[in-house]
C-alpha cells in the first residue's frame, strides 16, 4: 500500500498485527476490480405517471392508467397516483438528490396527456406543461445532469381510448407523431437523447384482452408502435437532428430464457423460441427491418406485414440497443395443440429454478442472466457494428414497511453489485459494447398493478402530504460506486473501491476480544469505540 495512505500517523491506531488484518480485509473488498469505460453512462430512471402525481393539475387530462388505477380494487393496495412522490411539484428535490450523489444522467418521461390533453393530432397544446418541462430541463442542465427522455411510458391519453381504439387505432401513428413533434420543437435544444417507446412487449401483452381479439390485438399493438417509432425517428433525424448531435431509439425488455433441462433438445428449442417471442419480435424490425421469419410462419395473417417502405424506415431506426432487464426464466414446451394467439404461437411454459431467490415483487434474482442477455444481444444484433447497448432499467423491489428497513437496504446494494459484476464481465471478457446503466428507480413510486406496495427506489418516499424523501443506503453506495469506477488514478481507485461494500466495518483485534475499532473505509478516519 502506498505509504501516503498507511503512513505512521495511521499506524499509531493499530498494532502491526491489526494492520495486517485491516489490509487483508481491504483486499477482500477489492476482489472484483471493475473495468468499466471511463465515459460509461451511470444514471437513474423514473417515469412520469409513476412519480409526478398532479394527475389533473394545470390542464392535464387523465391517462388510461389514471382511469384504471381509480377502479375499485384494481391495484394491490387500492391506491391511485393522484399525488404519489409529487415530482411534478418537487422535481428540484429529485435533482438535488442526484447532484449530491454523483448521478449525472437521468432517464424520465414526458406525459402525453399533460402536453396534449386531448391526445389527437392537431388538438390544443398545453403551454403550461411546456413551460413546466422546460423548467425541469433547465434545472437539470444547471445541476450538470444529462436528460434521457422517454416519449411514451404507458400513459396514453384516456380520450384516445374512449373516442377511438387506443393503441390499435389506425390514427395512433399520426397522433403520436404530433405529440413527438411538439416535444422535439419545444425541448430539443435541451434534450439530445430520446426514447420513443418503453417496453413494447409489455404494451402489447400486459392488458386485459377479451377472448375475441386475443389472436390479433397484441400483434396489432406492436405493429402500430413500430410504425409510430419509425415515423418519429425519421422526423427527428430529418427535421431536428441534421447536425447529428442527438440520439434516438426505442427501449426493449426481456428476461433471459434458459432450458429447464440443459440436456433436453425440446427445452433448448423452447428457450430459443422464448427469446424470439420476447426480444426478437421488436428487435428484428428495428435492427433488421422485419419480423422474425418463424413468427410470420406461425401467426400467418394474424401478424401484420410491413410494406417495403416501412421496412426501410424501420431498419436501423435506433442509435443504440436499449434494454430493460430484471430477471430470468426456465423454459419447456407449452401445451398448446394449435396456434391461435400470441401465447399459443410461442407455446412455451416458463418458470423459475427453486434455488433462485425472489424479490419482493416475486421476480428471481439471477445476475448471470444479465450477462447472458447482453451477450445474446451482442451476438445477434450489435456485434461488428458501432451500436452500443444501453441498460435502461435494472432494479429490485425490497420489502421496506418502515423507514428503518429502507435506511439499510443491503439487499438492493447486493443486487446491483452482483448484476454489475456480470455486466463488467461481459464487457471485458466477451467484448460486449455496453455503454450505459440506469438504476430503476431513483424513487419509490407507483408500480402499476402493485400500487405503492412495492419499493424499487434508492430514495424512500413516505406518501404523506407533502411526500417526504429519505435517501437509502443504496443511494450512497451508488454514489461511491460511480466515483470509484470513474476514478482516474490508481490511488483514487484504491480509496474509493475499498468503500464500496460498506461505509464502516468492525475489526476485532487479537489483543482483546471485546475491543473494537470502527473504520471508515474511505480512508478518512479511524475511530476507536
Amino acid at each position: 500500500i502506498n505509504a501516503e495512505y498507511m503512513g505512521s500517523k495511521d499506524m499509531d491506531y493499530f498494532s502491526s498485527r491489526n494492520a495486517i488484518v485491516f489490509l487483508c480485509f481491504l483486499g477482500c473488498l477489492c476482489n472484483h476490480a471493475y473495468a468499466f469505460p471511463k465515459d460509461f453512462i451511470w444514471g437513474a430512471a423514473t417515469a412520469a405517471f409513476q412519480i409526478e402525481g398532479a394527475w389533473l393539475d394545470e390542464g392535464k387530462s387523465p391517462s388510461v392508467w389514471d382511469n384504471l388505477a381509480h377502479l375499485p380494487n384494481f391495484t394491490a393496495d387500492g391506491t391511485a397516483p393522484e399525488i404519489g412522490p409529487d415530482s411534478y411539484h418537487l422535481y428540484q428535490q429529485d435533482i438535488d438528490l442526484m447532484k449530491e450523489n454523483n448521478i449525472k444522467h437521468y432517464r424520465f418521461s414526458i406525459s402525453w396527456p399533460r402536453i396534449v390533453p386531448q391526445g389527437r393530432n392537431g388538438s390544443k397544446i398545453n403551454n403550461v406543461a411546456i413551460k413546466h418541462y422546460r423548467e425541469v430541463l433547465i434545472a437539470l442542465q444547471k445541476a450538470g445532469i444529462t436528460p434521457y427522455v422517454t416519449l411514451y411510458h404507458w400513459d396514453l391519453p384516456a380520450l384516445l381510448q374512449i373516442q377511438g381504439y387506443g393503441l390499435v387505432d389506425r390514427y395512433f401513428v399520426r397522433d403520436f407523431l404530433y405529440f413527438a413533434d411538439i416535444c422535439f420543437e419545444n425541448f430539443g435544444d435541451l434534450v439530445k437523447n430520446w426514447f420513443t417507446f418503453n417496453e413494447v412487449w409489455c404494451m402489447a401483452l400486459l392488458n386485459d384482452f377479451k377472448d375475441r381479439d386475443k389472436g390479433t390485438k397484441p400483434y396489432l399493438i406492436t405493429h402500430n408502435a413500430l410504425l409510430a417509432h419509425a415515423a418519429v425517428v425519421n422526423l427527428y433525424r430529418t427535421k431536428y437532428n441534421k447536425d447529428k448531435t442527438g440520439k434516438i431509439g426505442i427501449v426493449l425488455n426481456s428476461s433471459m430464457m434458459y432450458p429447464k433441462r440443459e440436456d433436453s433438445k425440446e427445452d433448448q428449442e423452447a428457450a430459443r423460441r422464448g427469446m424470439i417471442y420476447s426480444l426478437s419480435w421488436v428487435a428484428d424490425p428495428v435492427f433488421k427491418g422485419d419480423y422474425p421469419e418463424e413468427m410470420k410462419q406461425r401467426a400467418g395473417k394474424r401478424l401484420p406485414a410491413f410494406t417495403t417502405e416501412e421496412k426501410e424506415l424501420l431498419k436501423g431506426s435506433s442509435d443504440f440497443f436499449a434494454v430493460n432487464h430484471y430477471f430470468s426464466e426456465i423454459c419447456e414446451d407449452g401445451t398448446a395443440k394449435e396456434a391461435w394467439d400470441y401465447w399459443s404461437d410461442r407455446n412455451v411454459s416458463t418458470g423459475y429454478k427453486k434455488e433462485w431467490k425472489l424479490t419482493d415483487s416475486g421476480w428471481p434474482i439471477v445476475p448471470e442472466g444479465m450477462h447472458d442477455l447482453i451477450v445474446y444481444i451482442h451476438e445477434h444484433y450489435t456485434k461488428d457494428t458501432t451500436i452500443p447497448i444501453w441498460i435502461t432499467e435494472n432494479g429490485i423491489a425490497v420489502k421496506e414497511p418502515t423507514i428503518k428497513e429502507s435506511s439499510d437496504d443491503k439487499d438492493r446494494i447486493k443486487y446491483h453489485e452482483d448484476y454489475l459484476k456480470f455486466i463488467d464481465k461481459a464487457i471485458n471478457e466477451k467484448k460486449v459494447n455496453v455503454q450505459a446503466y440506469f438504476v430503476w428507480s431513483l424513487l419509490d413510486n407507483f408500480e402499476w398493478w402493485s400500487g405503492f406496495s412495492k419499493r424499487f427506489g434508492m430514495v424512500r418516499v413516505d406518501y404523506s402530504v407533502p411526500p417526504v424523501r429519505t435517501a437509502k443506503a443504496s443511494l450512497k453506495w451508488y454514489s461511491e460506486f460511480i466515483k470509484s469506477v470513474s476514478a482516474t488514478t490508481q490511488e483514487q481507485q484504491f480509496l474509493l473501491l475499498s468503500s464500496l461494500q460498506s461505509y464502516s466495518c468492525l475489526l476485532y483485534t487479537s489483543d482483546a476480544a471485546d475491543e473494537r475499532s470502527s473504520v471508515d473505509l474511505g480512508g478518512r478516519r479511524i475511530i476507536n469505540k
